[in-house]
């Protein structure tokens, strides 16, 4: 088949590592890929070039993440030209912008249309009025979508709840992860050492708490800041450590700044790629984030054997809440510095099993599976 797969911007977060994987998976299948990718990013269209079978990828210049009906208008244009000039035999869409403009441009343009909620951004904490426009485009766009594809029971419920999508075209696939890192898995020397470069600053003898994540409000990032201080008040050797950027890292920094009890306690790297090669150095792993849809670092620090502590939103809880891996709910400093406190006091297990459904491939032979019931 040929596959279009279309997404909103190209910095490499959760959803842009899903296009690259399944991609790069369903190239080696023997499909024909292109990937379409809006803002300014050239992340994934790099990564992309430098696969194994290298997959083509096109800018979409009238695409971006902000709302903008004219330039809207013309990236809803200039994807349906897309389209029918390359006529693909399925247009898969991810993200939420994208899958409005995507969906409508691949339906009247005569192609089968996938949707992929990465977590319905209606799902966040957002004013009522921004809430029902997502909503509203959610519901409009859906209609011209034969299947949607949620990555978590808790997205599906969502989509049912707010009279979405029927059941006849929604499915749970969850993401899968690529067995294969287990040989680009640094060892723990190694791994602090390489944190410790990313820092700035040995922290190979300190109980590391390592975030990696981007700076977006979704995440909150600021709680996981905020509650450190009383970390560190318990486990004095403790360093926060936080992989990513985006337009909120400028708030944790003055977090930081201000409370001279975080100082050279909490240390920003950026971004870094293939920030998973470290998992085995840190003590713990972090996540504050107010929405998700299925975090891969959650599953990353799974196979690698590190425990997690994170909110209870969105499909984490479905990932198997146990001795690696301790759930809190949203917006409590409290409970959060509580459970990584905890967490760091509790000697690491041995690296756990992911099930089938985690893995890429069978996340991929059920997105295969899609495509074929729909052609």
């Amino acid at each position: 088949m040929k596959i279009l797969m279309v997404i909103t911007e190209g910095d490499l977060g959760g959803a842009q590592r899903h296009v690259l994987d399944i991609s790069r998976e369903l190239s080696k299948r023997g499909h024909e890929l292109l990937i379409a990718i809006g803002g300014d990013f050239t992340e994934l269209s790099d990564a992309a070039a430098s696969s194994i079978l290298p997959i083509e990828t096109v800018r979409l210049q009238n695409v971006g993440r902000e709302i903008k009906p004219a330039k809207d208008l013309r990236g809803l244009l200039e994807i349906y030209k897309l389209i029918r000039t390359w006529k693909p035999d399925i247009v898969h869409c991810h993200s939420s912008k994208v899958g409005v403009l995507a969906s409508i441009a691949g339906r009247v343009a005569g192609a089968k249309v996938v949707y992929t909620a990465h977590g319905f951004v209606f799902c966040e904490e957002l004013p009522i009025v921004t809430r029902l426009v997502y909503l509203l485009a959610e519901k409009i766009s859906t209609l011209f979508r034969h299947k949607v594809i949620a990555v978590s029971q808790s997205d599906a419920d969502a989509a049912r709840k707010n009279f979405i999508v029927s059941s006849k075209k929604l499915t749970i696939i969850p993401n899968g992860l690529d067995l294969s890192i287990e040989d680009r898995l640094l060892d723990v020397k190694s791994a602090r050492e390489m944190i410790s470069a990313w820092a700035g600053a040995d922290v190979s003898d300190a109980k590391i708490v390592l975030s990696i994540a981007n700076f977006y409000p979704a995440k909150n990032l600021s709680l996981l800041v905020q509650s450190f201080e009383s970390v560190l008040a318990r486990i004095p050797e403790a360093r926060l450590v936080l992989v990513g950027d985006g337009k909120e890292r400028h708030v944790c920094e003055r977090l930081v700044e201000q409370n001279p009890k975080l100082h050279e306690k909490v240390f920003f790297t950026g971004k870094r790629a293939d920030a998973f090669q470290v998992l085995r150095g840190a003590d713990v792993v972090a996540l504050s984030s107010t929405k998700e849809g299925m975090p891969y670092v959650v599953l990353e620090a799974k196979f690698a054997g590190t425990p997690v502590v994170a909110t209870r939103v969105g499909g984490i809880p479905e990932m198997g809440e146990g001795s690696d891996l301790k759930l809190v709910v949203p917006h409590s400093p409290e409970m959060l510095s509580e459970a990584l406190v905890q967490m760091l006091r509790t000697e690491k297990q041995a690296r756990g099993h992911l099930p089938w459904q985690f893995t890429l491939t069978g996340m991929v032979d059920a997105i295969e599976a899609v495509y074929h019931e729909i052609v």
